[in-house]
């Protein structure tokens, strides 16, 4: 079992400064009540009692932390959609209907995310698949929602769809054919 100072030194610059003020005041008032006992039990039990509390911090302390990022993340931006679309041999005609995918995303409110229409500009598909494929997990990563397109689903697609699920983001199978 780990000590108190182990979890307290373990917890994270938000976390701490909550635990700190609590154990002062946990410490403060031990002071001034005595020893905790439990239902006439004569054994005091400081050590196990502040571990529960510190636990107790350390889940409301994330779960603030949590809620300040969702508020900062949300906070006058539009909600980020990956598009998740095969790349087929016939480039011209892929790239069409993933600009309108991104039309009709932009048209709902929403920024849309499609490297394949950027992408390939600057980065060779053929030679440089596992540097293309980091960009777009990484960006993955950055969105609020991924919408996979298209029946076929590529090993690529397959990675993006399940790193969106593992982050908890999101995915949308989109059953109607965008026109370009």
């Amino acid at each position: 079992m780990k000590s108190l100072e182990q979890i307290v030194r373990n917890l994270g610059i938000d976390e701490l400064q909550i635990a700190r003020s609590a154990l002062t005041r946990l410490d403060k008032g031990r002071k001034i009540y005595g020893p905790w006992n439990l239902l006439g039990d004569p054994r005091d039990y400081p050590e196990e009692a502040l571990e529960e509390v510190v636990d107790a911090l350390h889940y409301c302390a994330a779960e603030l932390v949590r809620l300040r990022r969702e508020h900062i993340k949300n906070r006058g931006r539009r909600p980020r959609v990956y598009v998740c679309h095969a790349v087929s041999a016939n480039t011209e005609k892929t790239e069409r209907a993933i600009k309108a995918i991104c039309r009709e995303i932009v048209h709902s409110g929403a920024l849309p995310i499609a490297p394949q229409v950027y992408l390939p500009q600057f980065v060779d598909e053929h030679s440089a698949r596992g540097l293309s494929m980091t960009f777009c997990l990484e960006l993955v990563a950055l969105c609020d929602e991924l919408r996979v397109y298209g029946t076929t689903i590529t090993s690529g697609m397959r990675r993006e769809i399940e790193l969106a699920e593992g982050f908890g983001i999101p995915v949308r199978h989109m059953t109607e054919e965008v026109q370009p």
